[in-house]
């Protein structure tokens, strides 16, 4: 393991040195079966490559005055058609709420690569057409407002800028398997860019994205960033901070966190599907963070001390999904329409079991105690048991209905009859890990669920909610019907008799709505039950039946 960081004077022009260069990462078919079928799966073929279209390409320039700026300039190539249709998505994966991005939009205008005007027109909120006089590409200049601080849309501030795919990067129509490539302009005091694209050869802060997906799903930080790397068995990481960053901040105790994180990470999946990855902690009024393929975009407070355990958990939940959900996807998600949001059941296994793994590999990696296990448990069950909502939306429906009548954070709905599916998914995930074990006599658990999905349905195939019941039901060697229709399908309050016997714990008695969902060890415990609870939460134990 090493640490390492960028020397300060800017000597290093771009966020990944030169031996980053674009390369795919390595096949260890020997040591990690699953990871290296999930590199199979991403992997483009050569024939792909060498027929890829022209790609299109953008420039970025930055002013920050009354209002934070981003001018993009966009060449298009046309395959000399008369007209061509441009959009911006009107929706980011992972964040489930419509935004449309082109409202953001100001002073478009299409060009010849000569310089003679073309006529453009807004044909729908977010889209632009354009007639090219039959020219093979077209220069298309826009402003973007960027003064919005979600992980989803754009700011530009004095230091540095947080640019987002979806909110930034406008695209033909039919153009998302066309490459896709970047050059930053900086200002002269800003000294590095990040960005978990591949940069491209001897260009400052210039990237490629293999198509508009890969575009869309890498979020660029530039400006005065301070930049730490370490390696966990050969993946480099960087911990990537922007903003003011305070001095209650230690940066060393954030790194070696992160390292126990991807390490515990590295020892759960059996390897990691990428050659690199970026932290992206962005320090600013809001907070929050959101999933990409080989990065998270972080908001943290100006003002935070730590890292804190719930920075952790929030950094470790992004990394989970880089697995769950970036490789191991419901089916609804192994094509995007950014024009028309999808619509799913199985988004409690998406956020729900990975805010459960979030919190979970958090205490694996040794970052917090089993007792602070126990405590955010506790207060989730407490969060839902004292919500009326509870008992009148499922798990099904809060996922299935998200995008207009769901509590789960993007689009809030009515509390009294809506949940969040990060909330009940995560007691679900509790819930039904202790029944694997139950069934299996300890033998297996929820990980090797989710191995087991990532072995057969990453990729290209993706899982439907039917499938995964499934997996679960071979996993524990008997049949969860009963069990999944009332913890998921229906509003019937949970079963926490199982799990509570399993591990040995109870609800300490208590008139307080909350302290009476507390989980606490049993007295009279046995010593297995005591030792299954100590299991739940040590380094993740591996099964050796994982297909």
């Amino acid at each position: 393991m090493k640490h390492t960081a960028f020397p300060p004077d800017g000597s290093r022009r771009n966020a990944v040195p030169a031996r980053t260069a674009p390369r795919q990462p390595p096949v260890r078919a020997s040591r990690f079966p699953i990871l290296a079928l999930l590199s199979l799966f991403l992997l483009p073929s050569a024939a792909s490559v060498s027929a890829a279209p022209e790609p299109i390409t953008y420039s970025v320039a930055f002013t920050y005055r009354s209002n934070s700026i981003a001018e993009v300039t966009a060449v298009v190539p046309t395959e000399n058609r008369d007209a061509v249709e441009l959009m911006l998505p009107i929706w980011s994966p992972g964040y489930y709420r419509v935004e449309n991005y082109a409202d953001n939009v100001r002073s478009l205008s299409a060009h010849t690569l000569d310089g003679e005007a073309l006529h453009a027109t807004l044909s729908r909120s977010n889209r632009w057409r354009v007639e090219t006089k039959g020219n093979p590409a077209v220069r298309v200049s826009y402003k973007l407002v960027c003064n919005q601080r979600t992980v989803t849309r754009n700011s530009v501030d004095p230091n540095y800028a947080v640019l987002n795919g979806g909110a930034t990067f406008i695209t033909l129509v039919d153009s998302q398997s066309r490459p896709h490539e970047i050059t930053l302009n900086l200002p002269p005091t800003w000294e590095h860019s990040a960005c978990g694209l591949p940069p491209i050869d001897g260009k400052p802060h210039a990237y490629r994205a293999e198509d508009y997906h890969a575009l869309v799903d890498s979020p660029i930080l530039a400006g005065r960033l301070q930049i730490r790397e370490f390696d966990v068995n050969g993946t480099r990481h960087f911990l990537v901070n922007a903003g003011y960053v305070s001095d209650a901040w230690d940066n060393d105790r954030a790194v070696d966190g992160l390292e126990k994180l991807v390490q515990e990470h590295h020892a759960f999946w059996g390897g990691l599907p990428f050659d690199r990855y970026f932290f992206m902690n962005v320090f600013r009024r809001s907070g929050g963070g959101l999933e990409h393929r080989n990065s998270t975009l972080l908001a943290v407070a100006s003002s935070a001390r730590g890292p804190s355990d719930s920075w952790y958990a929030l950094a470790c939940h992004e990394y989970f999904h880089a697995f769950n959900v970036k490789r191991l996807r419901p089916v609804e998600f192994n094509t995007f329409d950014y024009e028309s949001p999808p619509r799913t059941t199985a988004l409690w296994i998406s956020e729900g079991l990975t805010t459960y793994y979030g919190i979970l590999l958090v205490a694996r990696a040794g970052l917090m105690s089993p007792e602070w296990f126990l405590e955010r448990m506790s207060a989730e069950i407490a969060l839902l048991q004292n919500s009326p909502g509870r008992l009148h939306q499922s798990l099904h429906d809060a996922s299935l209905n998200v995008w207009e009548s769901s509590n789960s954070g993007m689009s809030r709905g009515n509390p009294a009859r809506t949940i969040s599916y990060y909330n009940k998914g995560l007691i679900a995930g509790l819930l039904l890990d202790a029944k694997i074990q139950y069934a299996t006599d300890g033998r297996k658990c929820l990980d090797d669920v989710m191995r087991l999905a990532c072995a057969r349905y990453s990729g290209a195939t993706g899982f439907t909610a039917d499938q995964f019941r499934a997996l679960a039901e071979e996993v524990a060697g008997t049949d969860l019907t009963e069990w999944f229709r009332r913890t998921v399908s229906s509003t019937e309050e949970l079963d926490y008799s199982e799990m509570l016997d399993w591990y040995g714990l109870e609800f300490g008695p208590s008139d307080d709505p909350n302290a009476r969902w507390q989980l606490t060890p049993r007295s009279d415990a046995s010593e297995a039950q005591q030792e299954r609870l100590r299991r739940l939460t040590s380094p993740t134990r591996r099964s050796t039946d994982v297909r």
